[in-house]
C-alpha cells in the first residue's frame, strides 16, 4: 500500500489585515504612553492617551478625536471602563490649573464617549500612570498606579478604598481583571527580592485586597517589562494573562489561563527569535468567548485567535510596521471576529484591524480547512483551472487539482492562505 503524503499549512500570512495602520492621536505622544482602551456596550472603540503634558484625548471609531480636558498643568497615562449602567469613566493622573485637583482625577461620558464631564476628584494624590482599571459585577470600578513604595489598587467610583497589593519595589505594568463569579486579579512584571525579575499573578478579595499569595512565572529568567502585561477575562469563567520568558532575550509568548485564582493550562501564542522589547504583548475577547493573543516581532504585529479558551490557537496573521518601532501595544477584539491593533510607534499611536489566520490539512484526495481546530465551511480553493469549495466539516476534495498545483484558500471573514497539493 503506498503511504498517503500528507501536509499542514500554517504559514505567517503578511498583511492580511481588513485596514493599513491608521493613525488615531492627533499630536505627538511619548513613548510610555498606552492607550487606554475599550469597546463600549454599543461596539465603539475608545482608546485614551495623553500628551504627557496638557491635553488628554479620547480617539472614537463613531466619532474620531474628541478632546476631554486641555491646559491641564500635568497629565499622565489613562485608564477606561464601562459600568454596567452604560456610564463610562476615565481615569487619569492631572493636576488643573491653579492645583485646585492633583492626583488621579476622572471623567464621565453618558453619551457613548462623544462628550466628558468632570474633572472629579479621587482618593489618589499620586501622579503615577493609571496603569489598569476594571469593573466589578456590581458596578464597582477599581484602578491602580505603583511606584516604589508597591502597587496600589483603589476600589470604588472615586478610589474609595485603597489597598497596596504589593509592597516591594519595584511592580511594574499591572493590569486587572474580573471573571464571572466576581474574582478580581492582577498580574504584573516584578523586579523585586520576592520575585526577581518575574511575571506575578495575585488574587484580591472583594474590597481589592490581596487575597493569598501571589504566583510566579518565569523562574527569575525574564527581560525587564514596564509595558502592559496582559490579563482579561471572558464570559466563561477564565481569565488569561499573558508573559514572556527568557533572558537575555525574550523566547516566548505564553498564556495562562486561570479559573477561580488557580491555573488551568497554559499555551504558546509565539516562540521563535525576539529582540529588543519584544514581545510586547496583547490579550483581548469577544462576545463569544474567542481569545486573540497579538504581539510584536521581527518588525510586525502579529495576531492569532483562539476558539478552544487558550488550550492552543489558530494561524497567526501579520502585518509589517515598516519604518516604525513598536514602544507599546494594545488590543480591542471587535464584534465581527476581527482584532484591532493600537500601537505607539514613539512619536504617535497608530491602530489596524486583523483577520483570523486559516490552517489548512491536506492529503493527496483531501484538503481540509481549519480555524483552531474547527472547520470552515463554505471556504473556496482554487488553483489550475479549477474551484472546490469545503463542506459543513471543512473538507474539500482534490481530485480536480494536479500534484504539485498552487491552490489558494479564501473564506468569508478570514486572511487568505495558499498550499500546493501533497
Amino acid at each position: 500500500m503506498r503511504r498517503l503524503i500528507a501536509t499542514t499549512v500554517f504559514a505567517l500570512v503578511l498583511a492580511p489585515a481588513a485596514h493599513a495602520w491608521t493613525q488615531i492621536s492627533a499630536g505627538s505622544v511619548v513613548n510610555t504612553m498606552q492607550p487606554g482602551i475599550l469597546r463600549t456596550a454599543l461596539g465603539t472603540e475608545l482608546a485614551a492617551y495623553s500628551d504627557n503634558a496638557s491635553t488628554l484625548k479620547v480617539w472614537s471609531s463613531a466619532k474620531g478625536d474628541v478632546t476631554v480636558a486641555s491646559g491641564l498643568l500635568s497629565v499622565g497615562k489613562p485608564a477606561l471602563v464601562q459600568l454596567p449602567a452604560g456610564p463610562i469613566e476615565l481615569y487619569a493622573p492631572a493636576t488643573t490649573p491653579g492645583f485646585a485637583l492633583q492626583g488621579v482625577l476622572r471623567w464621565e461620558s453618558s453619551n457613548d464617549g462623544a462628550g466628558w464631564s468632570g474633572p472629579f476628584a479621587t482618593r489618589s494624590p499620586n501622579l503615577g500612570d493609571v496603569e489598569a482599571a476594571a469593573v466589578r459585577r456590581n458596578g464597582t470600578p477599581m484602578f491602580s498606579q505603583d511606584s516604589t513604595f508597591g502597587i496600589t489598587v483603589y476600589q470604588g467610583l472615586n478610589g474609595d478604598v485603597s489597598h497596596t497589593v504589593f509592597n516591594g519595589c519595584c511592580g511594574y505594568a499591572e493590569s486587572l481583571a474580573v471573571d464571572t463569579n466576581d474574582y478580581a486579579q492582577i498580574a504584573f512584571w516584578s523586579n523585586a527580592t520576592a520575585f526577581p525579575n518575574e511575571f506575578v499573578y495575585m488574587g484580591l478579595d472583594g474590597s481589592g485586597a490581596q487575597a493569598g499569595p501571589g504566583r510566579a512565572f518565569g523562574n527569575s529568567q525574564t527581560i525587564p517589562r514596564d509595558d502592559d502585561v496582559p490579563l482579561v477575562a471572558d464570559g466563561a469563567g477564565n481569565t488569561f494573562m499573558g508573559w514572556s520568558g527568557g533572558y537575555p532575550t525574550s523566547t516566548s509568548f505564553a498564556v495562562n489561563a486561570f479559573q477561580g485564582g488557580n491555573l488551568g493550562w497554559s499555551a504558546l501564542a509565539a516562540g521563535g527569535q525576539f529582540s529588543g522589547g519584544d514581545p510586547h504583548m496583547g490579550l483581548a475577547v469577544d462576545a463569544s468567548n474567542r481569545l486573540w493573543a497579538v504581539w510584536t516581532q521581527g518588525g510586525a504585529v502579529h495576531a492569532r485567535r483562539s476558539r478552544s479558551a487558550a488550550h492552543h490557537f489558530g494561524a497567526p496573521t501579520a502585518a509589517s510596521l515598516g519604518s516604525s518601532t513598536a514602544y507599546q501595544l494594545a488590543a480591542i477584539a471587535l464584534g465581527n471576529g476581527q482584532v484591532d491593533a493600537f500601537v505607539n510607534t514613539g512619536s504617535a499611536i497608530v491602530h489596524q484591524s486583523f483577520l483570523p489566520g486559516l490552517t489548512v490539512h491536506a492529503t493527496k484526495t483531501a484538503a481540509t480547512v481549519l480555524d483552531d481546530g474547527v472547520g470552515v465551511a463554505g471556504a473556496t480553493l482554487k488553483g489550475g483551472g479549477h474551484t472546490v469549495k469545503t463542506n459543513a466539516s471543512g473538507k474539500a476534495p482534490l481530485a480536480a487539482f494536479n500534484r504539485r498545483t498552487a491552490i489558494a484558500v479564501s473564506a468569508a471573514g478570514y486572511a487568505n492562505t495558499a498550499f500546493r497539493k501533497p
